[in-house]
């Protein structure tokens, strides 16, 4: 058993070089020689391990997939819902945000080599298949209602493109970033499970600025739901007060009264409630509200909230599309926003949106102080 687990240990050590040595030379640069000397070793420790350069890649290639497997079962347990798992475990087989995309370099090489092996080609494709089929059954659960044939394909395209933002993203990272990806990835995923096709069409068309009437995406129930987007009124005050409160926004060193009268000296415009259209059930009943800012360098988007009883019918993202269309208007290249530490609800909010944390750490200096509010 102890030679069983050396050799198991020096079969990893050199698939770890393997990765390493594909990383930096590709397939053309992969040898024995190289791989000894990238894991510290002779050649004839290598040829002891692996009987050529075929069993070597094989290896390697099943040890990254038990490695990228490990994480995308980690992703999708992370997920709240059926659609937080699936749109996890798509970021996972993406460009990492600190760019650093040694996998799929090394993913590029397997591939390279498997179409000039037909061993090679069948572990790739085997390999392959079981990422369909993960996307596959995590779709049957976002959509039960599609039959088998429909989910097959919207699997198929979904792993196509994940696949293809990151093979495209290894050569080109600065037009396909981390965070392009992602951003692509989750409208890609919105496109797929809130297809227009399944629900009524919008009767309404979608000026770019301006008050609004616009849909606010499917429902549980796959009931077709509008919504108006317009600018805050001070009539709404009390209200979004309340719902600032209730949504857990409010803090005692930030007055929202004084809040909202600054904003109101700011591109008020950039301050908007959504409301059920007039015409619908319920018309004029408020539902959520944001406010939004543009400093000429970056976008800030502050105080999200939606009405919590109403939550989970694409208010909220509604309301966030609204905005980066107004942002977008005024040329503002990026947007920001702060989430407080701990909330995950939230992370998962905007991850779906495209969002992405940033390598920074957020400071801050109060130059006026409100006075404590009870």
């Amino acid at each position: 058993m102890a030679r069983q687990r050396n050799l198991d240990d020096q079969q990893q050590r050199l698939s770890e070089a393997t990765w390493s040595v594909l990383t930096e030379r590709g397939l053309t640069g992969l040898t024995l020689r190289a791989v000894a000397e990238r894991a510290g070793c002779s050649t004839g420790l290598v040829l002891h391990a692996f009987p050529d350069k075929k069993a070597l890649l094989l290896h390697a290639r099943d040890e990254l997939h038990a490695r990228t497997a490990a994480t995308a079962d980690a992703a999708e347990a992370s997920g709240a819902s059926p659609r937080d798992a699936l749109l996890a475990v798509l970021f996972n087989a993406l460009a990492p945000e600190s760019g650093d995309d040694d996998e799929a370099r090394v993913w590029i090489s397997f591939l390279a080599a498997a179409l000039g092996d037909p061993e090679l080609a069948a572990r790739h494709t085997e390999q392959n298949r079981r990422f369909v089929d993960r996307i596959e059954r995590l779709l049957a659960a976002c959509r039960p209602d599609w039959d088998t044939s429909r989910t097959r394909e919207e699997a198929l395209v979904l792993v196509a493109q994940s696949e293809g933002f990151s093979t495209l993203g290894a050569a080109d990272p600065e037009t396909y970033s981390p965070a392009a990806q992602r951003a692509g990835m989750a409208r890609a995923v919105r496109r797929a499970l809130d297809d227009p096709a399944d629900s009524p069409a919008p009767t309404t068309s979608v000026p770019a600025t301006g008050p609004e009437i616009v849909p606010a995406g499917r429902t549980d129930d796959a009931a077709s739901a509008t919504l108006r987007i317009r600018p805050f009124v001070p009539t709404d005050t009390d209200w979004v007060v309340d719902l600032w409160q209730r949504c857990g926004l409010t803090r005692a060193w930030n007055d929202p009264r004084k809040d909202i009268a600054r904003k109101l000296t700011t591109q008020p415009e950039l301050f908007v409630v959504a409301e059920r259209a007039p015409g619908t059930e319920g018309g004029g009943e408020r539902l959520g509200t944001a406010m939004a800012g543009y400093d000429g360098h970056r976008g800030w988007v502050n105080y999200l909230a939606v009405d919590p009883d109403t939550r989970g019918n694409g208010i909220g993202r509604t309301l966030m599309a609204h905005l980066e269309q107004a942002l977008r208007d005024r040329g503002c290249p990026k947007v920001n926003l702060q989430i407080r530490e701990g909330n995950e609800p939230v992370f998962a909010f905007y991850r779906a949106l495209g969002y992405t944390p940033d390598a920074a750490v957020s400071f801050g200096k109060r130059l006026i102080a409100d006075e404590q509010i009870e």
